[in-house]
């Protein structure tokens, strides 16, 4: 019985986090970021206040809930690990959604974005000190590059397929 309960909970829990993630993918097809209150997002998600500050601390945290997927495969890309069929799936995925994601890349979230993926990138890379570059340093350079990259491609001023895209994502390092 408990754990029914517990696995009850557990899926009660992912529900309500999903609910309040697609909640801010749906406001950001409106509107920008910034415009965003959290009460907004409550009232979208359908949730009450003390809910939402149950599963995340700030309207940023459910941002990078929402990212996570995204930079998940370009931090691995950037610590020398990637998986390049991995990383086209997300490229098709952001492509179709390239209206969307725009927003991204737009002042103050392109600097919070970039600062993710680079603590992303230190954390899954193996250490390099050999190289005399502190590994904060090469992650920004990595981070900045693949995302300079990522958004060049999906506001259309160079275009190339996701196959080459993701192949020289995986080289950025």
């Amino acid at each position: 019985m408990i754990e029914d309960e517990t696995q009850e909970g557990d899926g009660r829990r992912k529900n309500t986090r999903q609910a309040i993630t697609d909640a801010l993918i749906r406001l950001m097809s409106d509107r920008r970021y910034a415009a965003i209150r959290t009460t907004d997002l409550i009232q979208a998600a359908g949730v009450g206040r003390s809910t939402f500050y149950e599963h995340f601390p700030s309207k940023t945290a459910v941002l990078e809930a929402v990212v996570e997927p995204i930079l998940a495969p370009l931090a691995l890309a950037g610590a020398g690990r990637g998986n390049t069929a991995r990383l086209r799936i997300m490229l098709d995925h952001l492509w179709e959604r390239r209206a969307l994601v725009r927003h991204l890349f737009e002042p103050p979230l392109s600097a919070r974005l970039q600062r993710r993926l680079a603590a992303m990138i230190e954390g899954f890379a193996e250490s390099r000190a050999d190289e005399g570059v502190p590994a904060s340093l090469a992650a920004r350079g990595a981070a900045a590059r693949q995302l300079v990259m990522l958004h060049t491609w999906l506001v259309g001023e160079v275009s190339c397929g996701s196959d080459a895209l993701a192949k020289a994502l995986v080289g950025v390092r």
